[in-house]
């Protein structure tokens, strides 16, 4: 707790998400709180003030057995509230923040690699549940390290699963880099992409064999008229986006792998040939409209996947 306290004072932050605490019940609130924090300031013509920035503990322990758990600090300056009956998964758990006027949910999970197929799919109905929220943010262990998180491929059936739950919640993944050892475990997820800037993979963090992630949540709300940039085709190189493409090693990249995840690693290339050979054009564009909720957008995809299907004759077929 020192050194959580230490991280604390020094970079003065306004949320720790922590995951295999080890907390239990015989573990008091007064040992595992965070002081709060003395904060000098002086505002022209007022003398010298002090303000006290302190962190309220939600935790969620394991009460089965030894180890797990989840918890999060959260400054009392953003009035977090706990939400209950999120899903049935234990070792996640959801608060409910305030900045400004700004609603923002935060999770934390953690999934134990010997998780149980049961433990697994309360898991997955605990975060398509937590997807009906408009603004989130999600992190945690979760122990899955076939996942390539460039190219959206799983290399087992709960990977895969994994995957299709976060782009059907129209989640954004953070992390690109290694949290333990090479692989990614700790992830970071939003629901706006814009949500999550300067995002950084520091140093293990005490005994933990896990690095610490530290990134900074934008809350802006967006104005009615904004300007967004789209693809100028007119204008692409279409000569240097065909020689690149022509380059790749198709069969290498593509060997020993399905045809959803050979989908994946082309669209992949095919984006960054776009990103690099078609330029941008700026356009004022308006705010979607309310009726275009996270749940309509939902119905588009699953009616087109479903169209798919019928296409390729595989409706109703397992």
């Amino acid at each position: 707790m020192d050194m959580l306290q230490g991280y604390v004072n020094t970079y003065d932050v306004d949320a720790v998400f922590v995951t295999e605490t080890w907390f239990n019940q015989k573990i008091g609130e007064g040992e595992i709180a965070i002081p709060a924090i003395l904060v000098h300031y002086f505002i022209w013509p007022c003398p010298f003030g002090f303000l006290f920035h302190a962190l309220q503990c939600f935790r969620q322990d394991r009460v089965d057995r030894i180890g797990g758990g989840v918890a999060i600090y959260i400054k009392t300056t953003f009035h977090g509230v706990r939400l209950e009956d999120v899903g049935p998964f234990k070792e996640a758990l959801w608060c409910r923040i305030m900045i400004g006027e700004e609603q923002i949910v935060l999770g934390v999970v953690y999934r134990s690699p010997s998780s149980t197929q049961e433990d697994v799919d309360m898991m997955i109905q605990t975060l398509e549940r937590a997807a009906q929220n408009r603004r989130i943010i999600v992190t945690g262990d979760l122990n899955y390290p076939d996942i390539n998180w460039e190219y959206m491929t799983g290399e087992t059936p709960n990977s895969r699963k994994f995957i299709e739950t976060i782009q059907e919640s129209f989640w954004y993944q953070h992390v690109q880099e290694p949290t333990r050892e090479s692989n990614i475990l700790d992830l970071v997820f939003s629901s706006e992409e814009e949500m999550i800037e300067e995002l950084e993979v520091a140093e293990t963090f005490g005994s933990s064999d896990h690095n610490c992630v530290s990134w900074k949540i934008i809350v802006t709300r967006g104005i009615e008229e904004k300007t967004c940039k789209y693809e100028d085709w007119k204008r692409a190189d279409w000569t240097k986006m065909k020689e690149e493409i022509a380059e790749s090693h198709w069969e290498e990249l593509f060997h020993g792998k399905d045809v959803q995840c050979m989908w994946n690693i082309f669209t992949n290339i095919y984006e960054k040939q776009v990103e690099k050979y078609v330029p941008k054009q700026e356009r004022t564009l308006h705010q979607r409209p309310k009726w275009m909720t996270k749940e309509v957008r939902r119905l588009i995809r699953k009616k087109r996947k479903a169209w798919k299907e019928y296409k390729r004759g595989t409706v109703g077929q397992t």
